[in-house]
């Protein structure tokens, strides 16, 4: 029954691999105060560590602002969320987008909110626009109905 046990202790060990980022970093010489350099500056795809589980990379739009008749913001926001998991995001990425007439000339050239949804989308093909803000363009589509 020992040889069983330490025959399945082996066998387990063996096939049961678990070693960190950290852990790996330490084993091939690398001292303390070098790991923290490593991850600082995302050596070594450090900071990408998910052990093994399947990561889906999500893109927002929060809020699109409108700033005079040449100019648009767009706040979005991509993270990285494991699949299969109720968990908070990692590495969250907050970035500010400037359109104009020249990047963007779907995006200008709406008349209503569906048109500006279409025209957002080409731009972003990949970004959800489920709970965005859209903020100024009221008086714009008044105008062009009235």
């Amino acid at each position: 029954m020992k040889t069983l046990i330490f025959i399945s202790a082996c066998f387990f060990s063996f096939a049961c691999f678990g070693q960190t980022k950290l852990i790996s970093y330490r084993s091939h010489s690398g001292s303390d105060a070098n790991f923290r350099n490593a991850v600082e500056h995302n050596l070594f795809d450090i900071g990408a560590s998910n052990f093994g589980l399947s990561v889906e990379r999500v893109n927002k739009i929060d809020s699109v602002i409108m700033k005079g008749n040449n100019k648009i913001i767009v706040l979005r926001k991509t993270y990285d969320m494991i699949i299969g998991m109720r968990s908070q995001p990692q590495r969250v990425i907050y970035t500010r987008d400037t359109l104009t007439k020249a990047n963007a000339a779907d995006v200008f050239t709406a008349n209503n909110m569906d048109d500006l949804k279409s025209g957002i989308r080409k731009v972003y093909t990949t970004a959800k626009l489920d709970s965005t803000l859209f903020i100024g363009f009221d008086k714009k589509f008044k105008q062009k109905k009235g």
